[in-house]
């Protein structure tokens, strides 16, 4: 046990090591999704391919990790949040401790203060008891995916691979849990999972997209099968599907009390299907109607990836959600976009820059003006808000615009899809500042 209060933790202290268990698609075992962006070898803490979660949560490692934090130190895996907190935004270790201090709270829908959880059930030399139960399980088992998003690449999807090919970039590994999808620490640790998670805990299902992977299935039903059906399910889906063989994910869902689907979207019609490619606006809109037929109660929203390329059509899309009122509890989330650095936002045109900023602020305005205001709400304005310091947050950036061009047309040529026929404003705007003395 750590002799101290929640109030005397470090400035720099991040909860996730305590908390949570994040797995990435080629089998990195990571407390988030923000850790060890390079995926620098030396920082990685274990792999589900030749260890399984529990062991890897109580390695070496990883207790190096905690004990790092109670110390004060900033790790250098962390780089991405530190990023974050230096533009002046929320970063994920800020808005996951709030979250986890702050019950009741709209998502976790738990009831109990987490760090204190932490000082009681570790101690500091970083490693933790087995009463410590994890607050998100945050499960991808493959990269096994239908699309091929633009800032994606083989790592997160498989559809991607025939395009590296054609690009010569192909760098798709036997690494990949795809390869490996019948491996038995992933068996081994669904089982083990059960008995580390309560009713406080959310299990968080994204990919690769989840809807094509049985392992899901199976952990849905393993879950039933042993009376664990009050844990919440959060998804990261991409619309498209949502059976796989004779499992039909929506009638499972059915017997879970606490259920919240987050749709991936990043524009409407034409643009939004350029940057996802293979998504259909059409087909997510039948999915959601669908969603809702089977699951009436529970909770759905949107997150939206933001780039240079939606850096507009974003805010017209959580306009059109509000407006048609396709959910009756409804969350709008950015996921702002760091790497391929060369779809950051903070590299666009001081126009640009400018006219997108305008462009949020009056949709905040208007939000402001017509919504309810709830958790989610505060949410999907702190993200707004977050868009624009990050937008801002440094000049543009000429050079990476050029990258941008050069990256977007051998992309296109593969395709054969061109990035001024779908955003011709967008491909003007830049062509102009990019060919400008300025």
């Amino acid at each position: 046990m750590i002799n101290l209060t929640v109030e005397q933790l470090p400035k720099t202290f991040c909860s996730l090591p305590w908390l949570q268990i994040h797995t990435e698609p080629d089998g990195e075992i990571t407390p988030c999704c923000y850790y060890n962006p390079a995926h620098t070898k030396d920082n990685v803490l274990g792999n589900w391919n030749n260890s399984t979660l529990i062991d890897t949560f109580h390695n070496d490692k990883w207790n190096q990790l905690r004990k790092d934090f109670l110390d004060g130190k900033k790790p250098e895996p962390c780089t991405k949040c530190w990023s974050e907190e230096d533009s002046g935004i929320v970063s994920m270790r800020e808005r996951f401790n709030e979250r986890y201090s702050r019950f009741p709270d709209a998502l976790s829908q738990t009831n109990a203060n987490k760090l204190e959880d932490i000082l009681k059930h570790s101690d500091t030399d970083g490693t933790v008891d087995n009463d410590l139960k994890i607050s998100t399980v945050d499960l991808i088992f493959n990269n096994l995916c239908n699309l091929k998003c633009r800032s994606c690449g083989t790592r997160c999807s498989t559809a991607w691979i025939p395009d590296e090919i054609k690009l010569g970039r192909h760098h798709f590994t036997t690494n990949s849990r795809l390869l490996s999808n019948d491996s038995e620490n992933v068996h081994t640790d669904l089982e083990e999972l059960v008995n580390i998670i309560d009713t406080y805990t959310e299990v968080h299902f994204s990919g690769g997209e989840v809807m094509l992977q049985q392992d899901h299935y199976d952990f849905l039903k393993l879950l039933i099968a042993k009376n664990k059906t009050d844990v919440k399910i959060r998804y990261n889906t991409n619309l498209t599907t949502y059976t796989l063989k004779d499992d039909n994910a929506f009638e499972l869902l059915q017997k879970f009390d606490n259920v919240f689907i987050v749709g991936s979207v990043d524009a409407m019609g034409a643009e939004g299907e350029y940057i996802r490619k293979g998504f259909d606006w059409n087909v997510a809109l039948e999915w959601i109607k669908t969603a809702k037929e089977y699951l009436p109660n529970k909770d759905y929203g949107i997150t939206a990836v933001y780039s240079l390329l939606n850096c507009y059509q974003a805010v017209d899309l959580h306009r059109y959600m509000c407006e048609n009122k396709l959910f009756d509890k409804f969350g709008f989330y950015l996921n702002t976009l760091h790497y391929p650095q060369h779809f950051r936002t903070n590299i666009l045109p001081p126009d640009v820059k400018q006219e997108v900023t305008e462009k949020i602020k009056n949709h905040l305005k208007w939000l402001e003006e017509t919504q309810e205001k709830n958790f989610t709400y505060d949410q999907s304005i702190s993200h707004w808000e977050n868009a624009i310091i990050l937008m801002n947050s440094q000049p543009s950036d000429k050079e990476m615009l050029k990258k941008f061009l050069h990256e977007t047309e051998l992309l296109d040529n593969v395709r054969n899809e061109k990035f001024s026929d779908v955003f011709p404003y967008m491909y003007e705007k830049i062509t102009n500042y990019v060919q400008s003395n300025v």
